[in-house]
């Protein structure tokens, strides 16, 4: 794959990977507390109407497949094994 030619500064790329992977992090500790009892919940005027916590956890488990993805195609390409599109 050759060099690549950049037009956003490694250490932009570099910052936004670091976002990525707290992003992931947050997302797999909200995760983490759902399976252990905590709930989400819609609500209005801080009463709770509707039980989240289902929507919230598919969320945050969709968070991650992307976030896997996008490092995954990032590192493919600092290997230079990566000529294709993100699938996300």
């Amino acid at each position: 794959m050759g060099d690549l030619d950049r037009l956003v500064p490694s250490g932009i790329i570099e910052q936004w990977v670091f976002h990525l992977r707290r992003q992931r992090s947050r997302a797999a500790d909200t995760i983490w507390l759902i399976d252990h009892g905590y709930t989400l919940h819609d609500g209005r005027d801080g009463v709770p109407l509707d039980d989240a916590t289902a929507r919230w956890r598919a969320e945050q488990e969709t968070v991650i497949a992307e976030v896997n993805a996008l490092l995954a195609l990032y590192d493919n390409i600092n290997l230079g094994q990566a000529d294709a599109e993100p699938t996300v």
